[in-house]
């Protein structure tokens, strides 16, 4: 992919590269200092890809499917912003975000040529972020003064650095003067002393922090987009060059040149380095097997106790001295770290053990099995627990979250066990396109949709409501509450108080959010509807 722009090279490049962020700020600054993200969000998230094209796009390497599968994943969480009003997802995407808009921009315009589901891509992308981003703050003044003094005549320039030298050797005078000065006049001094208010002022004004504000960005995204223009530092380009040079003393005594010796690709020494790792953190496979084995034996014996209530209690068959609700929270969180500490020593011994004789080899895979199997026992011991729980006191949202944990958690165990018979499997591909595919699908579920029906229904069966938790649900969930208004007449007051609410709030555009839209509308024609029935 090429775009051919003239700018790549124009020899003002980084001075139109540091104009260009600095709207680039501008815009930030205005879609997001004092407003709550909204439609604002897609929007910058737009003009972002489309500036690091603009002067980066020499930089591009063929697009993958991967990329487009994580492009796909930023558009959509980008939107969620739009289109839902749930303050824990965006709060969480606030950092998800730019993660994922780093490491897509990383796979393709970085420096490094690592395929998506390697481990270096993390470091590759904290390198662009950090280190090449701040090397290049510098750069960012040099253009500008560099710019300027070409077009200085040389006694001109003189003039200035004579200024310059001036300003310098006065300061310490002007310190000692004042000083003295203030001593000599109270009325001097009493001027002196005005002048930090004058200060304050011009300091704590709204303007200045959106001045700062501009300023910062605009260092940020220049040294952003050109860490991936110059990657490398003077040192390592030097250093470089000369790695590159060959002896001629060493090719003339019949060692092999660079030239004989076909190049490895960058691919191929990231395998060859993720390869000397992994040989090095390897596991003995009869530790790994003794392991197994007593972790088993003790997964064996809960789980033949737990058979005997554990499918049985819905129908009350609890064990003797434990209530409803005692059974409901008891051992929830204990079952859930042991599965989580299940899938690590899973994929430790799956990933780290090392070749052995056929029959430990054919050991570890059947205690890999059983771990496996006795995971999902144990994922749905804790799942029944939950959802008893929840029958009992209700859904909240950390309780969904946690469904959710659980069931994406068992996915990953069901694919470690399918691994395990099928080793062409790819394992880690597998969990990355999982993982964002679960992310973005949690976004989108409307968590407080299901929420307030789920315990909607769990009024109409029990006859037991927390009016206070569903009044506070986001107007994710209006559609809903409009409709159970109708049987419960107290939420109509709840829906009145929030239409006003709405419409009180007065939001500049780059806060429109299409929920709280919907929600304003919908409740404005049942409160119409109401008042055409009386």
């Amino acid at each position: 992919m090429n775009l051919a722009l003239p700018i790549w090279r124009s020899p003002i490049r980084n001075l139109v590269t540091l104009f260009a962020a600095c709207i680039l700020a501008i815009l930030h600054q205005y879609l997001f200092y004092g407003h709550i993200p909204g439609i604002s969000v897609p929007i910058f998230v737009l003009f972002f890809y489309g500036f690091m094209l603009m002067f980066a796009g020499d930089r591009l390497i063929p697009y993958t499917k991967f990329n487009a599968l994580l492009s796909l994943v930023i558009v959509m969480l980008s939107f969620s912003y739009v289109l839902f009003d749930q303050f824990f997802f965006h709060l969480l995407n606030f950092f998800v975000l730019p993660i994922l808009i780093a490491i897509h921009l990383t796979m393709w315009m970085g420096y490094q040529t690592r395929d998506w589901f390697q481990k270096g891509i993390i470091y590759d992308t904290l390198l662009h972020v950090l280190p090449r981003n701040f090397r290049h703050f510098p750069t960012a003044f040099s253009c500008v003064i560099s710019s300027v003094s070409e077009k200085m005549a040389d006694g001109t320039k003189k003039t200035v650095l004579k200024i310059v030298i001036g300003l310098a050797i006065s300061a310490p005078l002007l310190v000692l003067v004042i000083t003295l000065l203030s001593s000599a006049d109270g009325l001097f001094e009493a001027f002196l002393g005005s002048i930090p208010n004058w200060l304050n002022q011009i300091t704590y004004s709204e303007g200045f922090f959106r001045l700062t504000w501009v300023f910062i960005f605009t260092l940020l995204f220049f040294g952003y987009v050109t860490g991936f223009v110059k990657p490398e530092s003077q040192k390592e380009q030097i250093m470089k060059s000369f790695s590159k040079e060959v002896d001629p003393d060493d090719t003339e005594q019949g060692s092999i040149s660079s030239v004989n010796v076909p190049l490895q690709s960058q691919n191929e020494r990231n395998s060859k380095n993720e390869e000397i790792e992994t040989r090095t953190m390897l596991i003995d496979p009869v530790i790994a097997a003794t392991v197994l084995v007593l972790i088993n034996i003790v997964y064996i014996i809960f789980i033949v106790l737990q058979f005997s209530y554990l499918f049985g209690a819905w129908e009350g068959a609890l064990p003797e001295g434990i209530t409803y609700a005692d059974y409901a929270r008891k051992g929830f969180a204990e079952l859930m770290l042991v599965a989580l500490l299940n899938f690590t020593i899973l994929m430790t011994v799956l990933l780290h053990t090392a070749e052995s004789s056929p029959i430990v080899r054919r050991i570890n895979h059947f205690m890999t099995y059983l771990l496996v199997l006795s995971s999902l026992i144990i994922l749905y011991s804790a799942y029944s627990r939950l959802h008893m729980y929840e029958e009992a006191y209700g859904f909240t949202h950390i309780r969904f979250l946690v469904h959710v944990f659980m069931l994406f958690l068992a996915v990953l165990m069901i694919i470690a066990g399918l691994w395990i018979h099928n080793k062409r499997i790819p394992l880690a591909k597998c969990y990355i396109i999982l993982g964002l595919i679960a992310y973005v699908t949690v976004n989108y579920a409307g968590m407080d949709s299901y929420i307030a029906a789920k315990n909607i229904e769990r009024y109409h069966l029990t006859g037991a409501l927390d009016e206070h938790f569903l009044t506070s649900l986001s107007v994710d969930a209006v559609p809903i509450l409009i409709e159970f208004s109708d049987e419960y007449p107290q939420m109509n007051d709840h829906l009145k108080g929030l239409y006003q609410e709405l419409a009180g709030q007065e939001r500049a555009w780059p806060s429109f959010n299409m929920a709280e839209y919907r929600a304003q509308q919908a409740i404005s024609e049942h409160i119409s509807a109401q008042f055409s029935v009386k």
